[in-house]
């Protein structure tokens, strides 16, 4: 009996040591001219779990009196998604001088993908009934073709 308890003790160890790799890969770069953006991806193995944005408005040399930097932050706000009205998803908007800058949090365990998928903030890659998870690997090649480089961390 007793060496079936360690068995079933070891078996337990190796099962609880055997979990998906948790990582965290941060992608960087210009987006344009005006725009640089970094985002931080949470994932487990090829599951995107968290995905955190910073992206960067300077609109330096386009704020004016005719067009203040109110006008800019309302031009950027009607051309983004209202990502406050999501599942899962949370946004922040801060103006400093002529920065102005969008953080986004998008939590795909709490998600609706549809929702999303709607409002044009995730695409399928083709053929796909139902969204079921985000991937990481896909979601990288999509940040390098937007002109980010990432890395693992």
């Amino acid at each position: 009996m007793k060496k079936l308890f360690f068995v079933f003790l070891f078996a337990t160890m190796i099962t609880g040591c055997g979990g998906s790799e948790k990582t965290t890969t941060v992608c960087k770069g210009n987006i344009d001219e005006l725009t640089t953006n970094t985002t931080t991806i949470e994932s487990s193995d090829d599951q995107v779990e968290i995905m955190r944005a910073e992206v960067v408005y300077d609109v330096t040399g386009y704020v004016t009196d005719t067009f203040p930097i109110e006008y800019w932050e309302s031009q950027l706000k009607s051309i983004n998604v209202d990502y406050d009205s999501l599942d899962g998803v949370t946004a922040k908007w801060d103006v400093d001088d002529t920065i102005i800058t969008l953080n986004v949090e998008i939590d795909y365990t709490k998600a609706d993908f549809d929702q999303l998928a709607d409002a044009g903030v995730i695409t399928t890659s083709g053929g796909e009934d139902e969204i079921t998870y985000i991937s990481l690997e896909q979601t990288i090649k999509e940040q390098e073709n937007a002109g980010l480089t990432c890395k693992e961390q």
